[in-house]
């Protein structure tokens, strides 16, 4: 596998990298990660395959793709998450 980075967007005040990897700086990453400024995290459980596009609309973080599966529910290539009630 050489991994890669298709995608970047700004969300929710964090950096959001989409492509074809399973790792984020050390952190196990399924696809999509989210940067806080100094560290890496995964974006949930990721999704099954590559992520080739990001963007937000209406307050959602939406990511299209090659993936089936994303945030373990079925999402024929295109996936929204929103923001988490601070």
């Amino acid at each position: 596998m050489f991994p890669y980075v298709n995608a970047l967007t700004v969300y929710d005040g964090r950096l959001i990298a989409g492509g074809y990897f399973t790792t984020a700086s050390g952190v196990a990453a399924s696809m999509i990660a989210t940067f806080d400024g100094s560290r890496w995290s995964p974006l949930g459980s990721g999704t099954d395959a590559s992520v080739n596009a990001l963007t937000v609309y209406d307050g959602k973080l939406i990511a299209g793709g090659w993936f089936t599966i994303a945030g373990n529910k079925v999402a024929a290539y295109l996936a929204a998450w929103k923001r988490a009630t601070k």
